[in-house]
């Protein structure tokens, strides 16, 4: 069987997914939408990295998809991965997709639509952020229980508003929380005097209701 596995997205997740693959002896290619980050991607591992549309069936012909073991789907939408592992199955013949999700409600979806497996990267930062808070302080899983309450998750942008600005600066809607923001391996716990950088990844509690508004203070109305 083949040990190819295709990688649609080279953002943090995707670029570090491939180096692990690698050193354990998988074949990997890869799809990115972003001209720059995919030749920045072909040159650091020294993949074939195909600039195009996952989405699109040409892109993933090109990307030798009917010959992948695997198709994994790593952009920041939710849609957009589970229209590529569809097209995969559908199209190309593979046989195992996983997808990220985003959304953690929108897991049971996917494994409705015949989606393998899925990576709740909320759900792996959330379980992260708990286990470095105090055993007998704030718990995250019964909050989520209340229904009404999420853990919202957003990658913030080079371009983003709120980059260079202390948390201080940031006028967030009344129904949110930062709890936490990850800057690489690092779990930092905002405060005030905190200063957002690029590609920091925001945690907040939020009501369901306030989620788009949280992200529009955060990333800015084009958002």
């Amino acid at each position: 069987m083949t040990n190819y596995v295709l990688i649609a997205g080279g953002g943090k997740v995707g670029y570090f997914l491939a180096a692990t693959l690698m050193k354990s002896g998988y074949r990997v290619g890869m799809i990115e939408e972003d001209g720059e980050r995919a030749k920045e991607i072909a040159d650091r591992l020294g993949i074939t990295v195909i600039n195009g549309d996952a989405t699109e069936p040409e892109t993933l012909r090109d990307a030798d998809a009917a010959e992948a073991r695997y198709v994994v789907a790593l952009s920041g939408q939710d849609d957009v991965n589970l229209a590529v592992c569809q097209m995969a199955k559908e199209g190309f013949g593979v046989r195992e997709t996983v997808a990220r999700v985003i959304n953690p409600d929108n897991e049971a979806i996917f494994k409705r639509l015949g989606i393998d497996a899925t990576i709740s990267t909320t759900a792996i930062a959330a379980a992260t952020i708990e286990k470095v808070l105090p055993a007998n302080g704030m718990r995250l899983s019964p909050i989520f229980s209340q229904g009404d309450v999420e853990m919202a998750e957003v990658e913030l942008g080079e371009k983003s508003p709120v980059v260079g600005k202390a948390l201080s600066q940031v006028v967030l809607p009344a129904d949110c929380l930062l709890i936490a923001v990850l800057r690489g391996a690092a779990v930092l716990f905002p405060r005030g005097a905190t200063v957002f950088e690029g590609r920091d990844r925001v945690f907040a509690l939020t009501r369901r209701t306030a989620a788009a508004e949280l992200r529009k203070a955060l990333l800015g109305a084009a958002q």
